[in-house]
């Protein structure tokens, strides 16, 4: 079967947020304070990683800069593979995370912002909190850059750990955060303003409790906003967790749902959202229109972790030491990095809970971290909630992972698999 057989459903007339395309002007505005930090002399920036809290740098008016942001408007932009290629030319492997080498070769070659590219900073600071790779990447471009690194050391919270070591392992990271505050102020010259911090971990806990509510609102079924949406959506979570504008977004993001779900409207109408299905893993940022392609078969994903992990609450915080703890806490434990046991639980509620009838695992070829355990995942699943799972290997920023024909033909079969087993649920609901 070919990706252009005669089997391919009709393509879908599929819904999107009004709202959602305000995100082009919330991405201008933070890509043009970018190119401001850069030409100002006394403007201070810096190179941060996911889930590495970006609210640090905003409570020291440090411009965040992010590459793995940037490597994803690269991949969007299917420039990605030209520029994996040059670094791949100096000598890095090909098995290497893929948004480090678009990094590499964004860099070097001094491509536009607008189309993935990134400026020098002053100083980089990373943690191994959902990835080992960050630290020596960061560590690597610092040393060619010739910029100040900072390293978070984050221990990981496996099965079976205390609470006394639990209490440990935070005081050990609270203490890191101080020392951090001591290397910005030796690094660039700019003391913490406190209350400035403060003030970003209460926008970040207005930011998160909205993100909360705008994902709760997928179980509805229709569902009201889909995956489409959602992957830009998580743009003021990634990098604008402190600022005003992100809040306002998502403020007009959560109106809108709340008025399409009273007026039962969904992505799709209910009567052709036949599937509704969970997509665990970073997305191919070269392949969107796979995600639109599954929308044409009546399957629409209502859920992901990857971008429910960039908002998992935030309480509300009016002094620094119980914002440390909270900063710490969220460091050590999150959804992307939960350990097998408990990543199991967490997908058999949320598949209870979002109605989920099958299940799409990327076996992520650049991320050790998100495809860890997949295949323990997937049997767990289906045994336990006899739903269908396919577990694809793939990659999420370098194209040449992607061979379409055989995508095209593992979907159609997938969804032959979800009909029976509907079909199959159906008859076993009129017997019980």
């Amino acid at each position: 079967m070919t990706a252009n057989s005669s089997t391919h459903p009709p393509r879908k007339l599929v819904k999107t947020l009004k709202s959602s395309k305000d995100i082009g002007n919330l991405i201008k505005w933070y890509m043009l304070k970018a190119k401001i930090a850069e030409l100002l002399p006394w403007k201070k920036s810096a190179w941060i990683t996911s889930s590495t809290s970006v609210e640090l740098l905003w409570g020291f008016d440090i411009f965040p800069l992010h590459p793995e942001n940037n490597a994803c408007i690269a991949g969007a932009r299917k420039i990605s593979q030209d520029l994996i290629e040059h670094a791949e030319s100096l000598g890095y492997s090909r098995d290497i995370c893929s948004y480090m080498k678009t990094n590499v070769g964004a860099f070097d070659k001094k491509i536009s912002i607008q189309m993935g590219g990134i400026a020098k900073p002053d100083f980089v600071v990373t943690s191994g909190t959902i990835c080992d790779t960050h630290v020596k990447w960061f560590q690597n471009q610092a040393r060619r850059m010739d910029v100040p690194i900072y390293v978070f050391d984050v221990p990981h919270i496996v099965n079976n750990t205390s609470r006394s070591t639990k209490n440990r392992y935070k005081g050990y990271v609270i203490d890191q955060i101080y020392d951090f505050f001591d290397f910005v102020e030796d690094t660039v010259g700019k003391k913490l303003n406190e209350k400035k911090l403060i003030k970003t971990w209460q926008n970040s806990h207005r930011l998160t409790d909205l993100w909360q509510k705008i994902y709760n609102y997928r179980k509805k079924v229709p569902s009201p906003i889909g995956f489409a949406d959602t992957l830009g959506d998580i743009f003021p979570l990634v990098i604008l967790p402190g600022i005003k504008k992100g809040i306002k977004y998502f403020e007009n993001i959560l109106k809108e749902v709340e008025e399409d779900v009273a007026l039962g409207k969904g992505i799709l109408p209910k009567e052709e959202e036949k599937y509704r299905l969970m997509f665990e893993g970073i997305p191919m940022w070269y392949r969107i229109k796979f995600f639109h392609q599954l929308m044409n078969y009546g399957a629409v994903v209502t859920y992901e972790p990857y971008t429910f992990s960039f908002g998992p609450y935030r309480p509300y915080v009016d002094n620094l030491e119980d914002g440390l703890n909270v900063m710490a806490e969220h460091l050590m434990y999150q959804p992307y990095i939960y350990n097998l046991s408990d990543r199991i639980a967490y997908f058999k509620d949320v598949i209870k809970q979002y109605h989920i009838d099958g299940v799409l695992l990327h076996e992520n070829m650049s991320c050790r971290p998100s495809c860890t355990g997949l295949y323990d995942l997937k049997q767990k699943i289906q045994q336990d909630l006899g739903i269908p799972v396919l577990l694809f290997t793939c990659d999420m920023n370098d194209p040449r992972a992607y061979a379409a024909e055989q995508m095209q033909t593992r979907i159609e079969g997938f969804m032959e698999v979800l009909a029976q087993n509907k079909k199959y649920s159906k008859i076993q609901k009129a017997l019980d």
